[in-house]
Formats: C-alpha cells, sequence, structure tokens
C-alpha cells in the first residue's frame, strides 16, 4: 500500500454544533455543521478545534481530534473525543446550537487496500473514532473484507461498537478488566484469531490506532508477519500547520537532514506506513 498525498483543502470556520452529546463514560461526541470540510475530508484526518466559543484564551492552544464520520450530503462532520484534561473539559460544556472554532480537515490520511484484500483495524481508546470513517469508506468502496478489533480498559471504554454494527461489519471486543469480551490486550486477542502467516489469502492490511505501546505491538506482529500496516498516530500539537515542529516523531527515512529523520504528525502524519515509525 502506498499512503496518498494530502487532500488539498481545509477551513478555518466557526461551525455551529448541531449535535454534543455523552456516549459514554468521560465520552462525548459533536456533530459540526460544515459542507466545504465535510467534502473534503478523508478517512485518518483531524480537526484543530479550539475548545472555547468565547475566549480564544482559556485555553490558549487548540486540540487536534480526529474525525469519526462525515457526510457529504448533510455537510457535517462528527467527533468523539475524552474528557482528559483542561481543554476537553470545557470542550464539554459547549452547548448544542453554540459555534465551534476549528482548522480542517488537516493531516495525511489512510490509503485503501486495493480490491479483494481483507482491512483489519485494530483500535484501542480513543484511537477508535478514526477506525469508523475508515469503514464507512472500505465499506461504500465495496470489494474489500473488513473486520474490527476493539481494545479498551474496561466495557465502559468500548465506544463505537454502533457504529461499525451499522456498516455490517464484524465487531470483536477485547477488555483489561474482562468486562467485555477477550480478557487481555487487544493485541493478544489479534495473535489468538488471527493467527496470520506469511503472504496471508486474501491479501492482508491493517490499520491501527490507539495507546502507543498497542500500536507498536501490532506493528510488530505485521512486520513479523510481512503483513503491510499504517498506524494513526497521537501527539501533543501546537499549531497543527507543520509551523511549530511540536508533534515530531522519529521515522527511518534515509538521514539526508533532521526533516527527513523527524516527521510532523500533524503534516506528513497522523497515517504513517508502521514499519516507517521509530517506536520509543
Amino acid at each position: 500500500m502506498a499512503l496518498d498525498a494530502p487532500p488539498a483543502g481545509m477551513v478555518q470556520e466557526k461551525a455551529k454544533i448541531l449535535l454534543h452529546r455523552k456516549i459514554a463514560r468521560d465520552h462525548y461526541r459533536m456533530q459540526l455543521k460544515s459542507p466545504f470540510a465535510a467534502r473534503a475530508a478523508r478517512p485518518g484526518q483531524f480537526i484543530h478545534i479550539r475548545c472555547r466559543e468565547e475566549s480564544p484564551y482559556d485555553p490558549l492552544l487548540r486540540r487536534p481530534i480526529s474525525l469519526v464520520d462525515v457526510d457529504p450530503g448533510r455537510g457535517t462532520l462528527d467527533i468523539v473525543y475524552k474528557v482528559m484534561g483542561l481543554g476537553t473539559r470545557v470542550l464539554a460544556q459547549m452547548p448544542e446550537g453554540s459555534k465551534a472554532d476549528f482548522i480542517g480537515p488537516l493531516g495525511r490520511p489512510f490509503s485503501l487496500p486495493p480490491p479483494g484484500w481483507k482491512a483489519v483495524l485494530v483500535g484501542g481508546g480513543v484511537g477508535i473514532p478514526p477506525l469508523v470513517f475508515l469503514a464507512k469508506e472500505l465499506v461504500k468502496g465495496g470489494g474489500c473484507r473488513v473486520e474490527v478489533l476493539l481494545g479498551a480498559r474496561t466495557r465502559e471504554w468500548v465506544i463505537c461498537r454502533e457504529d461499525f454494527r451499522k456498516l455490517g461489519v464484524p465487531v470483536h471486543a477485547a477488555t483489561d478488566d474482562g468486562t467485555l469480551g477477550h480478557k487481555g490486550s487487544v493485541v493478544d486477542f489479534l495473535k489468538k484469531e488471527f493467527p496470520f502467516t506469511l503472504h496471508p489469502s486474501p491479501p492482508t492490511a491493517l490499520y491501527i490506532c490507539g495507546p502507543t505501546p498497542m500500536m507498536a505491538a501490532a506493528a510488530a506482529l505485521a512486520r513479523r508477519r510481512g503483513i503491510p500496516a499504517e498506524v494513526s498516530l497521537e501527539e501533543r500539537m501546537g499549531c497543527a500547520m507543520g509551523c511549530c515542529m511540536g508533534c515530531v516523531v522519529e521515522v527511518n527515512s534515509e538521514p539526508a537532514g533532521a526533516h527527513a529523520r523527524f516527521q510532523r504528525v500533524c503534516t506528513e502524519g497522523p497515517v504513517f506506513p508502521a514499519q516507517e515509525v521509530i517506536w520509543k
């Protein structure tokens, strides 16, 4: 698989919040009205959202949040986020009908496998939502089998299962405490239920998003089995435009210069070939 070039087109706007509700413990879903961004968005991209309608300074920095669903016909973008700090606590208080200032869509999207392939989507925690958008595109395109594995610490944090089920794709769950599905990590479940061999039939691709240790372990499995894999990385961002260099990761590029070796998650990513990332 070759990663697609980032599509042209992004916007900064104050979009009306059409829907904003709690969907699980500490997790919220927000739907924004933005026809231009909805037409331009691709699976794996994100928006950089201001976490207060009135003041641009508290909190000062925007927050990067991935897209869980896009409807170009209705002109809507959906995001799912977890309340983890000041920014997301403030974001959770924004009411329906108010406006959210965002920049997007941003970043490099997932690439889609050729017809006849199988796509295994492995998500953990807040890394699950971008895989919903990916699954939707894979199902819409046809010609590709899709299977989804979701992992979380406990049942209450396994999110978006119904989104996948509405798409008609098989969904499996793994929780650290065993309250839902397999007891243990989602990577352990992947190893057990998908004993990949070299050159599997049908050809298989992995798409991975979640906590760094989980992604590193799944990427190592893919490398050992010779399976192409892509990961969507999460990093703290200042500008999300490639200027501040605050979200760089080290990759296996030829050391022609610092920029070839250190890539920006906001522009060269967030999606990278798994074998290119140096996991730390």
